[in-house]
């Protein structure tokens, strides 16, 4: 029995540069055709390669001219070679959405414009039947995003486009295709009350609009990617969804499959998917991204993406076959995969590395079509967030370092905000890919894609969104792991470690102070401090708590960490060499239950957060509170914690000249079980309340420190349940000079 998951053939394509996000299909004279996005000579374009059955793969060469970025793509047989259609550059006139036809590396049409980049064009999806084809794309408009497309038989008279969404808010990532004459467009939308539909619509014999289908109903889920193939009488669809049926929402994501007929009816397989494991919590977890192969027999493949694999699933007359792995074992930041029928079998292709990597998979056994039957279901759950207050004053909540499948993460840029707004009612979300990391590196078009997502989902004064990355150096006694708060959306700020001048710890530190980003160093206990290298109008804060567990000081009990601890690199051991930052939490989640085994909790997400002092709910509003220290972390619950020495606020620096007075006041989630000072080289004051409380305000005095001398002082608040928060530190200075800058704190 042939093994469907053993590649029969793989190649690297031999593009220049860096590659990501191909694309597949054969064309109508047999040959097999791949397209990915490549950065060269710090631009984007298209490269382009076909392989001709019983031959080889025809040398690399570009589709497209070079432009700064190129942020989207897709192909699609037609005629004698491929359509491509992309968007790319940033002149409002010259660049946006454009269109041409590729018949061989020799012959290509000149690129038509559809949509000039002063319209917005996001995204873009094509497919064809015979001699039509069907183009579509998500345009960025005020309040949202909107589907619209074109059907043509030609290139030289593109009709007027349709509207082919209707609700206002976010339509994100069409899908297309033709099949028996009708035309079929699926998208992804986002309400206003959170979670995320499938939507999806008949375009009849190609000209009549039919209603919109809902998939999904608004149940608080998150379902994304879908993605559509022709089948023998209709299409199949397919999506992911992070919604278990008995426990609700959740993480781990799934593919869901679905098929709809030549009347717009949708229909479930009569064969429920096996072995589905949404509270998996292993390294490898989900089935995400779908791409679907439909076989000539009836047989659907589905190639899908796992936290770390990529795994195949058929589904026969016979039932599901089982799911498995048909890449290499192994840490990897593979991106996105697509798959298409060829003459041969099934090709499949990715990024792995900086190369682009095609497989040759056998087809399977040979089967009959397949019965569908008809199910749906619909629920509803929505939440809305606000900031809350202790004393008067506005704290704001939110998870500022994540992963998406951009890097090693799960799930898509766009559900991270959703999820991070409503479902978990945070006020403030950053993304933060590594920029480079195990072979992948973000190349100008990703940066685009990042900064507009971010963009599409900031609304200040409701919700603030922060434009991130993860700049990854080398463990102890290397620099470690920082992410970078850059002030604007500029290429230029994403400072790569494979730049020549960012490369190292110090130049990234004197290119952030530069231009005036902040840099935060995470799980430095484990991937190192870097103090050597500490610029606090740069690193002003250390992330001391995230799934890989809490790093205020060698052999703390409360919350532990992942392990190979480096002694003398924990938070305690840089305040005690006198660096002066502020504290902050973040979940580092990578999409994962359990976060690979490694975290506390279940829901990796939730492992941290970071709370900012502030009235302004702004991105400058944020950043400037983050420079100046007026946060402090938590290990996931939303404790509001205030913390004061002379009236002068966490992240201060106070010359008091004799006694000084504190405050501490701590609004818990749960019963406060401690509450205590934290100072030099781990002195510890406990300060006395009364343990049935949630609430506490505590006040107390402090002595002036040694003539000379200077103390810091930190707050760490235990729960009873096991959540804890840390206040950013407060200097204490003796007072010996009536004038120091310092005074201003």
């Amino acid at each position: 029995m042939t093994d469907i998951f053993v590649p029969q053939n793989i190649w690297k394509m031999d593009g220049p540069g860096y590659g990501r996000d191909p694309r597949l299909c054969t064309d109508a004279l047999g040959r097999s055709w791949v397209v990915w996005i490549c950065y060269v000579d710090h631009q984007e374009c298209l490269y382009a390669s076909y392989y001709i059955p019983g031959q080889t793969w025809c040398p690399s060469f570009p589709v497209t001219s070079l432009r700064e970025y190129v942020t989207s793509f897709d192909l699609t047989a037609w005629n004698d070679g491929v359509l491509v259609g992309w968007i790319d550059g940033a002149h409002p006139e010259r660049d946006g959405l454009k269109i041409c036809a590729v018949h061989d590396l020799h012959q290509h049409s000149e690129p038509l414009l559809i949509l000039p980049k002063r319209r917005s064009p996001v995204t873009v999806s094509l497919a064809s039947e015979g001699d039509r084809f069907f183009l579509a794309w998500s345009s960025r408009r005020p309040g949202g995003h909107e589907i619209q497309g074109v059907i043509s038989d030609s290139l030289k008279e593109i009709p007027p486009p349709m509207q082919l969404s209707e609700r206002k808010r976010m339509n994100l990532e069409p899908a297309v295709e033709l099949s028996n004459g009708h035309a079929w467009v699926a998208w992804q939308y986002m309400t206003f009350r959170g979670g995320s539909r499938v939507f999806v619509r008949r375009i009849e014999n190609g000209e009549t609009l039919c209603e919109p289908l809902e998939l999904v109903g608004p149940d608080g889920s998150l379902n994304a990617m879908c993605t559509l193939k022709r089948g023998s009488q209709g299409v199949w669809i397919a999506w992911q969804s992070d919604m278990d049926p008995l426990s609700g929402p959740g993480l781990v994501r799934w593919v869901e499959v679905g098929y709809l007929d030549v009347q717009g009816r949708f229909h479930q397989p009569s064969h429920k998917m096996p072995d589905v494991q949404r509270q998996a919590a292993g390294e490898d977890q989900g089935f995400e991204f779908p791409s679907l192969v439909a076989c000539d027999d009836g047989r659907l493949v589905i190639f899908g993406r796992g936290s770390q694999s990529l795994r195949r699933q058929d589904l026969t007359p016979d039932g599901w076959t089982e799911r498995g792995q048909v890449d290499p074992e192994g840490w990897q930041c593979r991106g996105v995969y697509d798959a298409a029928l060829a003459t041969e079998g099934i090709l499949v292709a990715g990024r792995e590395k900086s190369k682009i990597v095609v497989r040759l998979l056998p087809v399977g056994e040979q089967q009959t079509p397949e019965k569908v039957v008809s199910i749906s279901q619909r629920l509803d759950l929505s939440r809305s967030a606000k900031g809350v207050r202790v004393l008067g004053r506005r704290v704001l909540f939110g998870d500022i370092h994540q992963h998406t499948a951009a890097s090693d993460g799960t799930g898509t840029l766009a559900e991270t905000y959703n999820r991070a707004r409503y479902r978990y009612g945070d006020d403030l979300v950053a993304v933060s890919d590594h920029e480079s990391f195990l072979g992948r590196r973000t190349t100008p078009g990703e940066w685009a894609q990042y900064c507009a997502t971010a963009d599409d989902f900031y609304e200040p004064g409701e919700f603030v969104t922060l434009y991130a990355y993860e700049w990854t150096g080398s463990m102890h006694p290397g620099p470690g792991h920082k992410v970078v708060y850059p002030p604007s959306a500029d290429f230029n700020m994403l400072f790569s470690r494979d730049n020549d001048h960012t490369q190292t710890s110090a130049g990234l530190i004197a290119e952030a102070k530069r231009v005036g980003a902040l840099v935060f160093p995470h799980h430095v206990g484990w991937t190192g401090a870097d103090m050597e290298n500490h610029d606090e109008d740069v690193q002003t804060c250390f992330e001391i708590v995230s799934c890989h567990g809490a790093y205020e000081r060698m052999g703390m009990e409360q919350i532990g960490t992942r392990g190979d601890d480096k002694e003398g690199q924990f938070v305690a051991d840089a305040l005690d060499r006198g660096l002066r930052f502020g504290l902050i939490g973040g979940s580092d989640g990578h999409g994962l239950n359990w976060h690979h085994g490694v975290c506390r909790m279940e829901d990796s997400h939730r492992s941290g957060l970071t709370a900012v002092l502030t009235d302004e709910l702004t991105r400058e509003g944020v950043l400037d509170a983050l420079s100046q220290r007026r946060c402090y972390a938590t290990s996931g619950a939303r404790i509001c914690l205030w913390f004061e020495i002379d009236g002068r606020p966490m992240g201060s620096t106070v010359r008091p000249g004799g006694i000084s007075s504190f405050r501490v006041v701590a609004n818990g989630t749960d019963r406060i079980q401690s509450v205590c000072l934290v100072s030099n080289r781990g002195k510890e004051i406990p300060l006395k309340h009364l343990s049935t409380l949630r609430d506490v305000d505590i006040h107390g005095t402090l002595p002036p420190p040694a003539e000379g001398g200077w103390s810091y002082y930190f707050v760490r608040v235990v729960q009873e349940d096991g959540h804890m928060a840390w206040s950013s530190p407060i200097w204490v200075e003796s007072f010996f000079s009536p004038v120091d800058d310092r005074m201003i704190g």
